[in-house]
């Protein structure tokens, strides 16, 4: 079933992009494949006059060129074509280094700034039509031999394996006969080489998708504008949708990048702070050994202590003046437990009777000291105990600020991560919009802009166009009914 002619536009980004992956599979496809086989290995074979026309009703042509696209060899399948019958198309590839022109076959180790121009144009006419073709040429390069790739009216489709994969596409002939200038003529690769090396480039031309093409409905212009007006009202759409999506992206990536920032200073006050905790550590460490030294002088003191408190007791419960008054008072004995109490009554009493209290007073002060030293063992044993305890916990919290250190620096190092990717989605998601928008202010808009001014000029040259591609069958093998061409240029 024909398409229909409305849809052209869009059917032909569709072809552009399958078209260049036939290509690349072609230029990798293995050796057992007999037409393949044949373009790549035999390039002197012993020449056929007359050859047989081909069974098959899609006819290959193999052309052989050199290094700027003059063809050498033309082979229908595996026979080599001898006859009068010229190419259809031009094709032509120039080479420039570091922006002078030079000879392909001098590039080769060279380095330096590097531009391939690959020119496409149609030769043959009919009924005043140039013979439209679809062009796409496939090209492979060494990532370790070039850098800061870049094409026009062309795609860089892959960057895995060590190599670059790219195409270039062309609708020869078709700005001459729609009197336009919307598609590409050329295709442009520039890039830098360390050492220059070029494998096979093949180019694919084609007819056939122009030829199936259905001009019925061009007569229905109203139809055509609504069509177009659709497109360009979709394509608005996308780019819309393109810029939200930049723009999302964006503000994500502005997000991240603050996450990033905040990660980086927890980090470092993660560290500080280990840093402060194996010292608290460290002098923990030493507090507790001073005190464990202290501690082991705490039952000398405390005995010592104990001793002044029961002798000083006991001197003090055989006075006959202490105990007349304790009689009065009606306490048995001063204790170690009731001294604190009993002792500041007895001298009261004493004072009023102006006797001496100085040897009840001394005796007071040794109690208070013995009792205040036996505090400050049990003090110190706690307070050992106590070091002992903190050194344990300062440890402790050591060993986990180190594991805690260690995953803010893993999540800081992610979250790194995490903006290089999205640096290079938003990267690309610019490189979407302003691809979609050259798409829409070169290409959509001009062509609806085209429509609508001079449809009738358009749709009669585009009927013609495709008349002139269905016109054009077969090369060499009459009873071909569809024919495309592979072009095989040399390595470098």
């Amino acid at each position: 079933m024909k398409k229909q002619i409305i849809i052209s536009t869009t059917a032909l980004v569709a072809l552009w992009a399958g078209t260049a992956f036939a290509v690349i599979n072609t230029a990798n496809a293995k050796e057992s494949k007999v037409e393949t086989s044949s373009l790549i290995a035999v390039e002197s074979p012993i020449k056929t006059t007359n050859p047989k026309p081909s069974a098959s009703k899609n006819e290959t042509v193999y052309v052989l060129t050199d290094e700027n696209g003059n063809p050498k060899s033309k082979f229908i399948g595996s026979t080599i074509y001898d006859g009068a019958e010229e190419l259809p198309f031009g094709f032509k590839v120039t080479y420039y280094l570091d922006g002078q022109e030079i000879n392909g076959k001098d590039l080769a180790g060279k380095s330096g700034h590097i531009k391939i121009v690959y020119n496409y144009n149609s030769t043959a006419k009919y009924q005043g039509k140039f013979i439209p073709f679809l062009a796409v040429t496939g090209i492979t390069l060494d990532n370790t031999k070039f850098s800061n790739v870049k094409v026009s009216n062309g795609k860089i489709i892959s960057e895995t394996s060590g190599n670059y994969i790219i195409t270039g596409y062309s609708l020869a002939g078709v700005n001459a006969n729609l009197n336009t200038d919307l598609l590409p003529e050329s295709f442009t690769l520039e890039a830098d080489t360390t050492n220059f090396k070029l494998e096979n480039t093949y180019t694919v031309f084609m007819n056939e998708i122009l030829a199936d093409l259905d001009t019925s409905k061009l007569s229905d212009l109203d139809g055509i504008i609504s069509s177009l007006n659709q497109l360009s009202d979709g394509v608005n759409k996308i780019v819309n949708g393109a810029t939200d999506l930049s723009n999302g992206l964006g503000d994500a990536l502005n997000g991240t990048k603050q996450l990033y920032e905040g990660s980086k200073t927890l980090a470092s006050g993660i560290k500080d702070a280990l840093v402060g905790s194996k010292k608290a550590a460290a002098g923990a460490n030493e507090l507790k050994t001073g005190l464990n030294t202290i501690t082991g002088y705490n039952k000398s003191l405390k005995d010592g202590a104990d001793k002044v408190i029961e002798n000083t007791l006991t001197g003090l419960n055989a006075n006959p003046t202490i105990q007349y008054i304790l009689g009065q008072l009606q306490i048995t004995e001063i204790t170690a437990e009731n001294y604190t109490t009993v002792l500041p009554q007895i001298i009261a009493i004493i004072k009023a009777q102006s006797g001496d209290t100085a040897e009840i007073e001394n005796a007071k002060g040794l109690l208070d000291l013995s009792t205040g030293i036996i505090g400050y063992t049990a003090n110190v044993a706690t307070a050992a105990s106590g070091a002992s305890e903190l050194a344990n916990g300062l440890t402790t919290l050591s060993t986990g600020l180190t594991k805690l250190s260690d995953g803010a620096t893993t999540l800081s190092n992610g979250l790194g991560s995490l903006v290089e990717g999205e640096t290079k989605l938003y990267d690309g998601s610019i490189t979407l919009k302003d691809g979609l928008t050259t798409l829409k202010t070169s290409g959509i808009d001009k062509l609806v802009n085209f429509a609508n001014k001079d449809l009738a000029s358009f749709t009669r040259n585009a009927r013609a166009t495709v008349n002139a591609a269905a016109s054009y069958k077969n090369f060499g093998n009459t009873n071909a009914e569809s024919v495309k061409f592979i072009i095989k240029t040399p390595s470098i």
